[in-house]
């Protein structure tokens, strides 16, 4: 709609004018719906007729049912004031709740109600804040309409009907239609940064609206998403558009508090010549803008993310009703572009530090997975886990107590595909039967005594990654046909289910026992031992490996100083060669109790002799193997039982000291011990 020019307007070249102005806030629902500018001597008539200048659909409003008007004072000073008249309508107007005779003198925050509608009376902006309810209702958007001329000031809008409906908003005439939103969404989507989001929409402003100046505010990041009350005054400036002579001016503190407000909602301004509330002086003095528009940038329900300000100066066409819808859906379209890229920023600062963190602990895990060695058997063990590794194949690990089999499972797994899967591990030999079977297919709830809820199994923990099972030879023969079934490919239950479980896991087995000899004995299932041993990789034992005692004793030093702080700065000749010269029945993990033992207790700065807490046995019984009085048809288990009695004689018959000694679990020592004493 075309607005004439109203006779009280100034020219643009004219100074401000001091006169009394007010305003009159309809509210919508209980919200501010429009505002509208009272100038003298401009009048607002109020009632049903189209020609009123505030509009009330309304059964119960007349024609011309109320009047507000600027009464000049007789002496022609300042002491006038605004006034309201009832026209003779025939249910009369009400200022607080009374129904006026005539004409009454209205003062600011006085609420009136006619034909049921509450209307406020202020002469400031920041001063129309709801009213308590007086006798009467809101009106709502399809009951109140108004005919804007140049003395009327507002149109409000809390959501576009672009966005908001299913049809382009009647009345409505902006190039395009909604074509112009339509790419500017599909151009929002593909930004990943706020500043050129902003520039978009500058672009489609000043392409699709007639307007002089334009200027964005975008509140920090870290503003916007803390939920904390937004400080607008200070709300950065972060763009500007002038397609004129005419400079952007930031808007009125007051006006960017009401508009910023929880229930604020886009203002449309016009008739703002002079207005001191709705736009700021120029160089000189002068307040230039004929309309404005200053709507929030922010999701609906969201926190503020920043203002929108567009203004047209004097004597050009106002900013209309289309426009404000324009400008309050491409606000919400910028508003959804910034809140998705602070969403991926918070995303990618997420990943970010998971990524760090990932790296930290593969830093850590590198040190327990990293093979220390030179020497031509550890070179072997080395160059079979790197073939391996890549493929599916399962992996049968063999070696003594402490030689690192599980290290090899975990340089086998992180070499592999499955490297971000998960790695589970599980030592068959600390189970019973009905626990193992258990922990390897999980159980159901009530499935046995103690079963109080479901619990998932390793399978299901290790798919798509590695499942390493330890001293696999202790498995009992029913846990084993089970376990032969899911090697094969085969789904399986929980103890106690019926649902069928596949997982897709590598299996890496584990064992120092002659899984061979057990098959010929029929403790073992031959049909499982050969499933199982597709790839075998033999680890030496660390007295095989001479040139990599120190070197794994350096290692361990190292790793323990980290650890607790410590500053010892090597190992001394005499205690490497006295490393060198023992038989390591413990292994590498004796070793590595030796130099933590000899880290945790030592006060000096390097590690010597006398801090090696080595077993007097073990070098013996290295001197008496070495020489001739071991029969070469000896077995290896003949030695074993041998050694651990020596060990047993030597810790005066305590358990846990020899097999801290032996390198093995307490359960492992008793375990040997009955299967001794049974044969």
């Amino acid at each position: 709609m075309n607005n004439p020019p109203h006779p009280s307007q100034p020219p643009a070249s004219s100074p401000a004018i001091a006169r009394p102005g007010a305003y009159l806030v309809l509210r919508s629902e209980g919200r501010w719906s429009d505002v509208f500018r009272l100038l003298s001597p401009a009048e607002a008539v109020i009632g049903r007729s189209s020609s009123c200048q505030i509009v009330l659909r309304s059964d119960q409003a007349s024609r011309r049912h109320g009047r507000v008007f600027w009464s000049a004072s007789p002496k022609g000073d300042s002491a006038g004031g605004w006034q309201i008249e009832d026209l003779g309508s025939r249910n009369g107007v009400f200022v607080n709740g009374k129904r006026i005779e005539g004409t009454s003198p209205l003062v600011t925050g006085d609420v009136i109600v006619i034909a049921g509608f509450s209307i406020t009376f202020t002469d400031r902006i920041d001063a129309a804040a709801p009213q308590p309810e007086i006798s009467g209702r809101h009106a709502t958007d399809d009951q109140l309409t108004s005919e804007i001329d140049p003395a009327s000031i507002t149109d409000r809008r809390r959501q576009s009907a672009y966005l908001h409906s299913g049809n382009q908003p009647s009345g409505t005439q902006t190039p395009g239609g909604s074509l112009p939103l339509l790419k500017l969404a599909f151009i929002l989507a593909r930004q990943n940064e706020p500043a050129d989001a902003v520039e978009n929409v500058l672009d489609a402003i000043v392409n699709n609206v007639a307007v002089d100046t334009v200027g964005v505010y975008l509140q920090p990041p870290t503003t916007a998403t803390s939920g904390a009350p937004n400080d607008v005054t200070n709300i950065p400036l972060v763009s500007t558009r002038q397609t004129g002579s005419r400079s952007y001016r930031r808007p009125p503190e007051s006006l960017l508090i009401a508009v910023a407000a929880e229930d604020g909602q886009a203002t449309l301004a016009r008739n703002v010549l002079g207005d001191t509330q709705l736009a700021t002086e120029n160089s000189r003095g002068e307040i230039d803008t004929e309309s404005l528009i200053l709507s929030p940038i922010r999701r609906i329900g969201g926190p503020l993310l920043g203002m929108l300000h567009l203004t047209t100066s004097a004597g050009g066409t106002p900013l209309s009703s289309s426009d404000l819808e324009f400008v309050v859906a491409a606000c919400e379209i910028l508003a959804e572009s910034l809140a998705n890229q602070l969403d991926r920023q918070a995303l990618d600062k997420a990943l970010h530090r998971s990524r760090r963190t990932i790296q930290q602990l593969k830093s850590r895990l590198g040190d327990k997975v990293h093979i220390v060695g030179g020497s031509d058997a550890i070179a072997d063990v080395i160059e079979k886990i790197s073939l391996a590794a890549p493929t599916a194949a399962t992996v049968l690990v063999r070696g003594e107590s402490g030689v690192g089999k599980e290290l090899v499972a975990a340089a086998l797994h992180h070499n592999s595909n499955r490297k971000d899967g998960p790695l589970v591990c599980l030592n068959c030999a600390a189970l019973s039967p009905t626990l193992l079977e258990s922990e390897l297919f999980g159980h159901e709830k009530g499935a046995f005594t103690g079963a109080t809820d479901r619990k998932r199994g390793k399978f299901e923990m290790a798919d798509g990654g590695t499942l390493m099972l330890d001293e696999i030879g202790e498995m009992g023969a029913d846990v084993q046909a089970k376990f032969l079934r899911v090697l094969e490919g085969h789904a399986f239950e929980r103890v106690g289910g019926h649902e069928s479980i596949r997982v897709d896991v590598r299996v890496v087995a584990a064992t120092n026992r002659d899984l061979q000899s057990m098959v010929s004995e029929g403790t073992f299932r031959q049909d499982l031992f050969y499933r199982l041993n597709v790839v075998e990789i033999v680890v030496p034992p660390l007295r095989n490996r001479e040139g990599d005692v120190v070197m794994l004793a350096d290692f361990f030093l190292q790793r323990f100083n980290t650890e607790m702080g410590r500053k010892i700065s090597g190992i001394t000749d005499a205690a490497k060669k006295r490393l060198r010269g023992y038989s390591w029945p413990g292994n590498i993990r004796e070793l590595k109790n030796v130099i933590e033992r000899a880290v945790v207790l030592n006060r000096k700065d390097v590690i010597d002799e006398s801090d090696l807490s080595l077993s007097p046995t073990a070098d013996a019984s290295n001197a008496k193997f070495g020489g001739s009085e071991i029969s070469p048809e000896t077995t290896l288990a003949d030695l074993e039982r041998a050694h651990i009695e020596r060990v047993l004689q030597y810790t005066e018959g305590n358990k846990s000291r020899a097999a801290s000694i032996l390198g093995i679990e307490r359960s492992t020592l008793d375990r040997k011990l009955k299967r001794y004493s049974d044969a």
